[in-house]
């Protein structure tokens, strides 16, 4: 029987190809599976390679255009030689915009290529934040869930002692109760956590696109040592450094070239063509037969000055709403830096806090207050409370670790580079 529980949990703990997850699991594994197997990243990497095609497409001339014609044709003979006007016509047709239209659709290509080249290293670090944070989370809901069982096994023992103190009249009923209904609240909040696990395991699971029934192994350690970046430094380079900021810079660039595009739209372009007639001899052509060779340039005419207008217009206040987006995340991501940075620092201060001063009192108070206990120097009530704190205080500290992991993860997406 334990085989095949074994069996089956290395079943459910595989990857999508078949491969047993690491355990505990690493944070490093988790962000390497996200980089190949993420969908968002391989959208928007999909959406980069695309805007690269774009750029020679967008600098071309149009193809040229061959067209064929039988010319002057007599309706009375049907035939190419009763007349010297008759012949087949060829001819090669090249469409040529206006100077600069060309060049400008191009760097307007080329800008926006490089728009989805800064977006894609941006989806990358917010699905490098995503997934500590999922990894974080998960680790925080399994160690809470160890610590409410850890606890439950203690208050199964309170009970008993307490039932056997009664029994023996030197304890109270009413302690016996008390323990029973912390017990139980005990096992409710074990239902809670351990629907914080499913919560966890799903949304880490869909970041690394791992199938649905996989159970995820417990994490590794969540506490992290890396020292706290300088606000100030981390502001001052946000523009420098940033890859969100810098692709929307680059679609700003990309509007005004299609400003410009609109613009020399509105002038003429051309249409040069080359043809070629092929004749027959015929009696009383003065050029004996001659084949016929021909030149011309077409000319459009924009003189419907208001569609021009309106066309400038649009690009205009396209360029403009890109203006206002960049202005706006830049402001949005100057805040989300600020307070993740202040979330980092009160996480990084209540986890040493915590971790050097108040769960080893806690913990020393709580054996101190069994000892008592067992002996009749403290009354239940005080054990209780005891046991409360030191709960509390493990319970603390595991979520300012995940939270300090949370928000360290928040302000290197912010800050747009990674800082460990």
């Amino acid at each position: 029987m334990h085989v095949l529980i074994s069996f089956v949990l290395v079943l459910l703990t595989s990857t999508a190809n078949g491969e047993p997850l690491p355990s505990p699991l690493p944070l490093s594994w988790c962000l390497d599976r996200a980089a190949l197997q993420n969908p968002s990243i391989a959208l928007d990497q999909a959406q980069r390679d695309a805007a690269r095609e774009r750029i020679s497409p967008a600098g071309a001339l149009e193809d040229p255009r061959l067209g064929y014609e039988a010319s002057n044709i007599p309706t009375g003979a049907w035939n190419f030689d009763s007349t010297p006007l008759s012949g087949h016509q060829f001819g090669l047709r090249q469409h040529v915009p206006f100077p600069g239209v060309l060049s400008n659709r191009e760097a307007a290509a080329r800008a926006g290529a490089e728009a989805a080249a800064f977006a894609l290293e941006d989806r990358e670090l917010s699905v490098t934040s995503a997934v500590e944070a999922a990894w974080a989370e998960l680790g925080f809901a399994q160690r809470a869930l160890r610590i409410t069982e850890r606890n439950i096994g203690f208050l199964r023992q309170l009970v008993r002692i307490a039932e056997a103190k009664y029994r023996v009249g030197t304890g109270l009923q009413q302690d016996v109760f008390r323990a029973q209904v912390e017990l139980t609240a005990l096992l409710n909040e074990k239902l809670s956590r351990d629907a914080a696990i499913e919560r966890a395991s799903a949304r880490l699971s869909a970041l690394l696109d791992l199938p649905s029934n996989t159970i995820l192994p417990e994490t590794e350690e969540l506490g992290d040592d890396s020292i706290l970046p300088n606000l100030s430094e981390l502001m001052a380079s946000l523009e420098a450094r940033n890859p969100r900021l810098h692709s929307l810079k680059a679609a700003v660039e990309e509007a005004e070239r299609l400003v410009r595009v609109a613009r020399l739209e509105g002038y003429p372009d051309f249409d040069f063509g080359l043809g070629y007639r092929l004749r027959q001899r015929v009696a009383d052509d003065p050029v004996d037969g001659d084949d016929f060779i021909s030149a011309g340039v077409t000319i459009r005419l924009p003189v419907n000055r208001s569609k021009w207008n309106a066309k400038l217009a649009e690009r205009g206040a396209l360029l403009r709403r890109q203006e206002a987006a960049y202005r706006g995340a830049r402001a949005s991501l100057l805040e989300a830096l600020r307070s993740a940075h202040a979330e980092l620092a009160r996480a990084d201060s209540e986890a040493a806090l915590l971790r050097t001063g108040l769960v080893p009192q806690a913990r020393q108070s709580l054996d101190s207050s069994r000892s008592g206990y067992e002996v009749g120097r403290i009354d239940f009530l005080s054990l209780l409370d005891s046991q409360v704190r030191s709960l509390n205080a493990e319970l603390r500290l595991v979520r300012a670790e995940a939270d300090r992991r949370q928000a360290y993860a928040a302000v290197e997406t912010a800050a747009g580079e990674s800082l460990r």
